[in-house]
């Protein structure tokens, strides 16, 4: 009794469904892979937003906290971040609006991080700053333009840099080496508030206008897996000025 084999045409139609489950297979693995490493990106920038949100929070509550305590540090470094907040007029609102077309752009020289003052904190060193080592807490594009430079990976804080020569700082797991794709720009009040214009007296008596809060715009930009178009997340918190009084 002859027995028969399959035919060409049956062991290629064969190849050819096993292919295309394989095929299929792999796209399914990959697409579950790819979007496992965005949520994770995501949430990764979402927690290093936040953490820079409690930390102006932080400041600010503090320095109120401690106005008549005669601890001025929190004073100091309040002080510092509003004096480098920009003002956003009618015709130059774009600040207002985060759509960067890639993230190369925000850290070139005419920038948003450049331009409007970037800036993070380093919130492992708000409660063992003095008012002498306030640079290590606020870290500015204006003062570091080197520190803000886009991530290769996830928006992100680096610290304690291995290249010593590339840290002027003293060395340690809590100085702050580079902020990647992760910045915040401090924006002023720029017009009166309800109808009121807000003043404070300085220790000279004479009085001077300042803004009635604050805007803190925290921002994030990075490239996702296999991605061309860049992913941003931002946020924003108003703060209240605690040395502006409000009259008439």
């Amino acid at each position: 009794m002859v027995k028969k084999g399959d035919t060409l045409i049956e062991v290629v139609l064969a190849v050819g469904i096993f292919s295309m489950v394989a095929i299929a297979i792999v796209a399914v693995m990959a697409s579950g892979t790819t979007g496992a490493q965005t949520a994770l990106e995501t949430t990764l920038a979402r927690e290093e937003i936040d953490a820079q949100a409690e930390s102006i929070r932080f400041i600010q509550s503090a320095y109120v906290a401690d106005k008549d305590s005669g601890d001025n540090r929190f004073q100091k470094l309040w002080q510092k971040i509003v004096s480098n907040a920009v003002s956003v007029s009618g015709t130059d609102d774009e600040i207002l609006h985060y759509a960067p077309k890639t993230c190369e752009s925000l850290y070139a020289d005419d920038g948003e991080v450049k331009n409007h003052n970037g800036f993070v904190i380093n919130n492992f060193q708000l409660g063992t700053f003095t008012s002498d080592t306030i640079d290590r807490v606020y870290i500015s594009a204006k003062d570091k333009p080197a520190s803000f430079v886009q991530t290769l990976t996830y928006p992100r804080l680096v610290f304690n840099n291995s290249n010593s020569s590339l840290d002027s700082e003293t060395s340690s797991a809590n100085t702050l080496y580079q902020a990647e794709g992760l910045y915040v720009v401090a924006v002023k009040e720029s017009t009166k508030a309800d109808g009121y214009n807000p003043t404070t007296v300085v220790d000279n008596g004479s009085v001077t206008t300042r803004p009635v809060f604050y805007d803190f715009y925290i921002r994030s930009c990075w490239y996702g897996t296999n991605a061309n178009e860049p992913s941003t997340i931002s946020t924003v918190i108003r703060l209240y000025d605690p040395d502006a009084v409000i009259g008439n």
